[in-house]
């Protein structure tokens, strides 16, 4: 990944992980080094490498999580340095040990970086203490080196020299729409890393844990690179054996990082992790009894939500909560135009069928991630608020809706049972809290329902005479199913509660939205824009949104 010098230094991290090799988890590498220090060019008689390539997330002004993963059991080190040829590293003094119980991924948080710096890391593993053979010692594999920038501190002046940029995007690898043989994987990350985004926001979806991936794809020109699992929802899978679920997970994570062109994409561009339902299953809730109405009877269910969120967990960079180790929404600053808030529209939901009434308090986001954002966007004094939600405002989405409900806020536009079955009085509930605040320049990133969209909304929610004015920008597939196809499934239409308006809509692409925040000189104001690209790399017809902030 590039980054322009004009107001950045430039600093460089080394990372050392030591792992367990797993058997038959062969990676490609990227950018391999193999002149870290002296005592890593010893003979390597054991066979050490980094499966699955290396990359950083959680980023913030002074921070970020290194991730790798490794073949065996092994210990993880860290350096960095400000020079790019790494001439005068520094080490941290703790590191990660890969093992069986993370699948043999490690981290390391970097800490007291440089706000708005580009930096570079390398990442190599050695064995551990306990694992050393007296003869022959410690064993190191290469190394692989990746890049990441800071965010700019929250005093930093805007700029007009470069933007804040970042790409939305997921939905990957679902209905047989898996690693193309003929064009070596998921291509369309080369166009994603040309950009140089400054993060990557993995909206959820990144596996299809209920889906396989045969030779035969989607459509007779289609082939796949095969993957060796089942999927989550399989008769053949048992819930109650938690080693079989374990390992179905793990290996639909191999698979899709497996990629080269994810692994080089990452190598470039730190990510922000979430998830959505097929991290687990097709449209569920984590605090719930059973999958659905149609599967009661099945035993198991909360071993595949938590098997589920640890390989969630252990294929992010990204480190837990210490006081609530499955939490996985947050928020980031970057710097004075924008705030990042990161949803878990999964974790504490209601039951998807239970009727959106008043006395039933139906929820999405819980009561205490409710309460999260609406104090955090309250507080916010940066110029774009965006929030990066795992299902959509408007569009309506569920399977079996009329039986199973909504999955999404909507309530949709059907007369049976799933028109009262949305989320929307929760929904309802916060805007009405924004309006009674005023808080401006909200943007809604999401993808989940594969075809791009742009909205916008201008309500009064709170009845006072002033508009709640915001926008939902929804990109995806990555590769997936995709409605809008010609002689396909037709787009689907929207809810008309929160008076959305459309402002471009496509189907049938395989696309990611890409985000620039930057003062413009015209007229002094820090815009967002926003445009959907293709798999080709190609801006969309239409796709571009320029927002001006409102005052």
């Amino acid at each position: 990944m590039y980054f322009p010098l004009m107001s950045a230094s430039i600093i460089i991290l080394t990372v050392i992980i030591g792992f367990q090799i797993f058997n038959g988890s062969n990676g490609i590498s990227l950018i391999v080094t193999t002149s870290i220090t002296a005592h890593a060019q010893e003979d390597r008689t054991k066979s050490f490498e980094i499966t699955h390539g290396v990359a950083s997330g959680d980023v913030t002004n002074d921070s970020a999580v290194v991730w790798a993963r490794t073949s065996q059991v092994a210990q993880m080190h860290v350096e960095y340095d400000i020079s790019s040829n790494f001439t005068q590293p520094n080490s941290l003094n703790s590191t990660s040990l890969g093992n069986q119980s993370t699948d043999y991924t490690a981290r390391a948080k970097l800490e007291g970086l440089k706000p708005d710096t580009v930096y570079y890391y390398r990442v190599w593993f050695s064995t551990p203490e306990l694992y050393q053979d007296n003869r022959n010692g410690s064993f190191f594999s290469d190394s692989l080196t990746g890049t990441f920038r800071t965010a700019p501190a929250s005093d930093h002046p805007s700029s007009t020299t470069y933007p804040i940029s970042f790409i939305f995007a997921a939905d990957l690898g679902g209905q047989k729409h898996c690693r193309q043989v003929d064009i070596g994987g998921y291509s369309i990350f080369k166009y994603m890393k040309e950009l140089s985004p400054d993060f990557f926001i993995a909206n959820g979806d990144m596996i299809y844990a209920a889906d396989k991936c045969p030779v035969e794809g989607p459509s007779d020109s289609w082939k796949n690179i095969p993957g060796n699992f089942s999927g989550i929802a399989d008769p053949d899978v048992n819930w109650t054996n938690i080693k079989q679920v374990d390992d179905t997970y793990l290996k639909h994570w191999q698979y899709n990082r497996a990629d080269p062109y994810l692994q080089s994409f990452l190598q470039s561009v730190p990510m922000y992790s979430q998830w959505d339902d097929h991290e687990v299953i097709n449209d569920f809730g984590a605090l719930w009894q059973y999958w659905n109405s149609f599967n009661k009877d099945r035993k198991g269910y909360a071993n595949i939500v938590n098997e589920g969120r640890d390989a969630f967990f252990n294929y992010s960079p990204m480190y837990r909560n210490l006081d609530d180790k499955d939490r996985i929404y947050r928020s980031f600053n970057w710097g004075p135009d924008l705030d990042l808030f990161i949803l878990d529209a999964r974790s504490y939901r209601s039951p998807n069928n239970l009727a959106d009434l008043p006395n039933n308090n139906k929820t999405m986001l819980g009561s205490e991630q409710l309460h999260w954002l609406e104090q955090s966007l309250m507080n916010s004094t940066a110029i774009w608020k965006v929030i990066s939600s795992d299902v959509p405002i408007s569009v309506p989405t569920g399977a079996n809706a009329s039986i199973l409900g909504r999955d999404g806020w909507a309530n949709g536009n059907d007369t049976n049972y799933s028109s009262k079955t949305g989320f929307e009085n929760e929904l309802q509930k916060l805007l009405t809290f924004l309006d009674d605040i005023n808080i401006k320049n909200i943007v809604f990133v999401t993808t989940d329902v594969h075809f791009p969209v742009n909205i916008l909304y201008e309500i009064d929610a709170n009845d006072d005479g002033d508009k709640l004015i915001f926008h939902e920008l929804i990109s995806g597939p990555l590769s997936a199913f995709r409605f809008g196809m010609p002689g396909g499934v037709p787009l689907p239409k929207l809810d008309t509660t929160f008076n959305p308006k459309i402002l471009y809509e496509e189907g049938g692409i395989f696309n990611f939205g890409y985000v620039e925040i930057q003062k413009q000189p015209e007229d002094n104001l820090v815009h967002l824009t926003s445009r959907i690209v293709d798999e080709n790399g190609l801006t969309r017809p239409n796709s571009l949104l320029d927002l001006n902030p409102q005052q």
